[in-house]
């Protein structure tokens, strides 16, 4: 794990200000994550009230986006952070726009899954959604927590991982094609199903972002849109 040191300020004040929004970015990461779990379960026992909850807290989660905007936006303007400063301010942004991009996600999740209940359908596949969806989860998991403890070599591993969710992607909506050509009947309940697995896919998509920012915030490097193994090489 890097260690980065922040600077510690004779302001008591602004080294308040800057872990009252690293602390708040942890925060709305756990309600995120929590979120995209309870949309997990949801699908597995089939719960309408889950859903439900899911979709009722999206707004908290909107609302902590702007706030947090806010007070970065603050800090800019008061402090003028420079160096280290500066890029924690710029990756707690960017971080905050992939989590509500994360938690809006999860309320689509939702809104399909009681599409899905309403219509009443049995379907093993199901089961695969399931499995991609735990995958992601664990992913997004370990990227809030590389975020948090500042390990851009655990950052590194996980924007690596996200080849593997984009390839269990491809291969679960190949078979819910497959099945609509065998049982045009099922195609609706189906394209929910490929709708939801695109949802879970994206939200791999901005947990690999913020593994990206995690590195940029430690080392200082700018990686998206890099090759990852010539980005190792480089940096770590």
């Amino acid at each position: 794990m890097d260690n980065l040191e922040f600077d510690q300020h004779t302001s008591k004040e602004y080294n308040n200000e800057l872990e009252d929004v690293r602390n708040h970015l942890l925060k709305m990461g756990g309600m995120v994550e929590n979120q995209l779990r309870k949309a997990m379960l949801s699908l597995k026992d089939r719960s309408v009230e889950l859903a439900n909850d899911v979709l009722a807290k999206g707004d908290i989660i909107d609302d902590m986006e702007i706030k947090l905007d806010g007070e970065c936006t603050r800090i800019i303007a008061k402090r003028q952070p420079a160096a280290s400063d500066l890029r924690l301010i710029i990756a707690v942004m960017k971080s905050i726009t992939d989590l509500e991009r994360i938690g809006d996600q999860a309320e689509k999740i939702a809104h399909i899954l009681k599409d899905l209940m309403s219509l009443d359908y049995q379907s093993p596949f199901y089961v695969e959604l399931d499995h991609l969806g735990q995958k992601v989860l664990g992913v997004l998991s370990a990227s809030l927590n590389a975020l948090a403890r500042l390990d851009a070599d655990q950052a590194v591993e996980l924007v690596e991982k996200d080849q593997l969710i984009n390839a269990h992607f491809l291969e679960l909506n190949d078979h819910l094609i497959e099945q609509m050509v065998r049982a045009p009947i099922e195609v609706k309940a189906l394209l929910h199903l490929s709708h939801c697995a695109k949802s879970l896919e994206r939200i791999g998509d901005h947990a690999k972002n913020i593994c990206e920012y995690t590195i940029y915030l430690v080392k200082g490097k700018d990686i998206r849109h890099k090759d990852i193994q010539a980005v190792k090489e480089k940096l770590f």
